[in-house]
């Protein structure tokens, strides 16, 4: 990458990048652990106890990790039937609208998950029994802090818009 393209990308794009490598690696992580799981059950018959636990939990962590670079990106769901013979001022408002709605949605999600974050490291919750036991709450502490990352995300979009700075995509 040289100096000038650097200098372009500004913090925000540069952590969703980073959080989507994180999140690379955890994937990475899963395939070892189904891998050891099917290996250990087919050859050995011993299976990796917690795999149903670790990758249940993980699928979360992963999908919130991601959501950010997602959302930089553009890459979100969007329909483009309308957007795509729209002019730019309703392109633009379509967007804005968007960026509205993501920020509400992620509020909503904040909001919603609190409590259950805060109890959850109160009793230390966790799921399964037995022999492999995976703590819940990191994975719910992942959730209300990547939803608070995925409305300022959305916010810097949505006032990117309101400014003119930035172009909308067509589909």
């Amino acid at each position: 990458m040289s100096v000038d393209a650097r200098q372009d990308v500004d913090w925000v794009t540069w952590s969703t990048n980073i959080l989507s490598t994180i999140s690379c690696f955890w994937v990475l992580l899963l395939m070892a652990i189904f891998l050891y799981d099917i290996i250990g059950r087919e050859a050995f018959n011993s299976p990796f106890l917690g795999t149903h636990e670790i990758v249940g939990n993980s699928i979360v962590g992963i999908l919130f990790l991601e959501l950010p670079s997602s959302i930089k990106s553009g890459a979100m769901l969007r329909t483009t039937i309308v957007y795509n013979i729209a002019g730019e001022f309703w392109r633009r408002l379509i967007d804005s609208l968007s960026y509205l709605l993501g920020i509400v949605l992620f509020i909503s999600i904040i909001v919603g998950g609190w409590s259950a974050m805060i109890v959850g490291w109160q009793i230390g919750e966790i799921e399964g029994a037995g022999a492999f036991e995976v703590p819940v709450y990191p994975v719910r502490t992942v959730i209300v802090i990547f939803s608070a990352i995925c409305a300022l995300v959305y916010l810097q979009l949505l006032v990117l818009t309101w400014l003119g700075k930035a172009q909308p995509k067509a589909g």
